[in-house]
C-alpha cells in the first residue's frame, strides 16, 4: 500500500476517533455528560462522513499515477478528517458553556458539506486537467 493509501485508512479512522476523544475531554472537564451510547453516536455520525470520503479517494488514487494526484485524491477525506478532529479536541478543551456537546450534532452536517466541496472541487481540476492523473 502506497503512502497515501496509509494516510486515507488513517483519515477515514482519526474523525471519529477525533471525536470520541473530543466528548471525553468535555465529560472530564465536567460540562458536559457523555455515556456510552452517545460515544457510539459519535463515530456513527462521523463515519457517515470519513467513510464516503475514503471510499472516493481509494477509487481516486487507483487512477493517479503521479505524485501531486495521488496528494490530491486523498484530500476529501484528509481535509475534513484533520479539521474535524482539531475542533472536536478544541471543543472539548474548552466546551460551549450554554450548549456543550451541540457541536457532535452540528459538525458533521458542515464536515459533510464541506466533503463534498473538496471532492468536486478534486473532481473538476482532475476533469480540466489542471492536475493531470500521471506526472
Amino acid at each position: 500500500m502506497s503512502k497515501q493509501g496509509t494516510l486515507n485508512l488513517i483519515g477515514m479512522l482519526l474523525l471519529p476517533a477525533g471525536a470520541m476523544a473530543g466528548a471525553r475531554l468535555a465529560t472530564s472537564s465536567g460540562v458536559w455528560v457523555a455515556y456510552g451510547d452517545t460515544y457510539i453516536m459519535i463515530a456513527v455520525l462521523n463515519s457517515v462522513i470519513s467513510v464516503p470520503a475514503a471510499i472516493i479517494s481509494g477509487f481516486l488514487l487507483r487512477r493517479s499515477t503521479g505524485l501531486l494526484a495521488r496528494w490530491l485524491a486523498i484530500t476529501p477525506t484528509i481535509v475534513p478528517a484533520v479539521y474535524g478532529t482539531v475542533w472536536y479536541l478544541w471543543r472539548g478543551l474548552f466546551p460551549a458553556e450554554v450548549a456543550a456537546g451541540a457541536e457532535y450534532i452540528a459538525a458533521p452536517q458542515y464536515l459533510l458539506i464541506g466533503m463534498l466541496v473538496i471532492t468536486l472541487l478534486v473532481l473538476l481540476l482532475r476533469v480540466t486537467g489542471l492536475a493531470p492523473r500521471s506526472a
